[in-house]
């Protein structure tokens, strides 16, 4: 079996294994076929023990990470595991810890990004027996051009990763996986900060146009004069202030590859037309241009508006909505999938204590305590947070913490006059803690520029108050 398959030659779990064969499928097989098999699925396969020390992984996996079986097999994952090591995590350890299914994605020495789906195996006294990885390869995509500040930002830093064990986000991600190697165009929703770019980012890599461009750019961030030329380019000498060589856009750099929309909602209602052009014909021309541009390009927009509301309202083209909403994708919100919280602060307090040159831990209290918290700014805000208590310590922290679970329901108010109340509690005891407003946006998690507004709108509103 040369190492690679988990020890099925013991005859009691061949025969085990064979007796729950469906309709004699399994019967019959021979150790040699079962090897063959094994070997040759599209996906990578890494078996270990309820120990977490590994028992075999295919050659699809050998192939993918670039790592022989010899150097995995026998060895405990918690000493392939670390800084500079193997992996940068396994999702094997984390199944082990929370004895349920798990969805992460991590990185190799070798330098390749893979989403792993471990499941627990059980024997009949409930103890983990084994875990089954399932593993993609999601080798990291080179970005071509900085459209937007905040995306490029993004592009620059650490890969992030994915970590879930909830069965929400497990639907999320099978579904997502099971579209990547489409062509069909996405629609991913939900909440600011829940991850959608980080999902489509995961789709692009996940998919045969994994080694073409993937162009991201935000709707909202581009003024409304700049957008078109960002998206479609333009000629040559095609209005004041061009460069005389011309540009390309969004959709040409991309050609081959991925475009994806952040904040499709903002997109000004003529460049809408135009986008469904693009999707209907795969065509368009660049501005001040006769010629027609055609392009292939997989387009995954994401939007945290209802779509369906702005189509009502005419604020968004019937048509290119329903273009868009081919396969739609919905990323529930943080405080419907607590069960993730846990993991996701582990995570970035590893994150942070790395980046930061600290070895600070949580108490399960204060995790339990974050656990319990609404995170209207779902997985941004906490790790906003995780950074802010790794930099500054907890002290002080608890009283935004009490600030939140404080806050009484009030029956006899609108939501929006209680959420706006709230706002103003926090942006206040921010500039108290931090002074400037570049700080303030750092801890709280949005731009520096919605920080300055918010507190002009604040300090004007008291002035009126006070009669001056």
């Amino acid at each position: 079996m040369d190492g690679h398959l988990i020890h099925l030659n013991r005859e009691e779990e061949y025969s085990e294994g064979a007796s729950r064969g469906r309709s004699g499928r399994v019967e019959g097989m021979d150790k040699d076929l079962l090897q063959l098999v094994f070997d040759n699925m599209y996906n990578g396969i890494y078996i270990a023990d309820g120990q977490g020390v590994t028992l075999g992984v295919n050659k699809t996996f050998e192939e993918m990470s670039g790592i022989p079986a010899e150097e995995l097999v026998g060895r405990s994952l918690y000493d392939l595991v670390g800084p500079d090591n193997y992996f940068s995590g396994a999702a094997s350890l984390v199944v082990i810890e929370r004895r349920a299914p798990v969805t992460a994605t991590y990185s190799t020495k070798t330098g390749r990004k893979l989403l792993v789906k471990g499941k627990p195996i059980f024997d009949p006294d409930g103890e983990i027996r084994y875990i089954i990885s399932t593993i993609w390869d999601l080798t990291v995509v080179q970005y071509q051009q900085e459209i937007d500040a905040d995306m490029a930002r993004d592009h620059l830093l650490a890969e992030e990763d994915i970590i879930a064990c909830s069965d929400q986000m497990g639907q999320v991600i099978d579904l997502a996986l099971q579209v990547a190697n489409s062509d069909s165009t996405l629609l991913i929703t939900g909440e600011t900060g829940v991850g959608k770019s980080l999902l489509g980012k995961m789709i692009h890599r996940a998919s045969a146009r994994k080694d073409r461009p993937l162009m991201q750019i935000n709707c909202a961030s581009i003024p409304e004069s700049l957008i078109e030329s960002e998206l479609f380019g333009y000629e040559a000498g095609s209005f004041t202030g061009a460069d005389r060589r011309g540009k390309p856009g969004l959709f040409e750099m991309a050609d081959g590859g991925t475009v994806f929309l952040d904040e499709i909602s903002e997109l000004p209602l003529h460049l809408q037309s135009k986008l469904l052009g693009v999707l209907q014909d795969k065509e368009f021309f660049k501005i001040g241009g006769r010629r027609v541009r055609t392009v292939d390009v997989r387009l995954i927009a994401a939007t945290n508006r209802d779509l369906t509301r702005l189509v009502a309202e005419g604020r968004f083209r019937a048509d290119l909505f329903y273009r868009l909403n081919v396969v739609p994708i919905s990323i529930p919100p943080l405080r419907e999938r607590r069960e993730d919280i846990p993991l996701l602060v582990s995570y970035f307090l590893d994150k942070f204590n790395r980046s930061h040159n600290t070895y600070k831990t949580f108490s399960g209290e204060l995790i339990e305590h974050l656990s319990r918290l609404p995170w209207r700014g779902n997985i941004r805000e906490l790790e906003n947070t995780i950074e802010r208590l790794i930099v500054t310590g907890s002290t002080g922290e608890r009283l935004l913490f009490s600030l939140v679970e404080g806050e009484e329901i009030r029956e006899d108010r609108p939501l929006p006059e209680q959420l706006a109340e709230f706002e103003e509690k926090i942006l206040l005891q921010a500039r108290r803690r931090y002074g400037s407003t570049r700080k303030i946006a750092a801890a709280i998690g949005i731009s520096q520029a919605s920080v300055a507004r918010k507190l002009h709108r604040i300090d004007m509103e008291e002035k009126r108050g006070n009669g001056k």
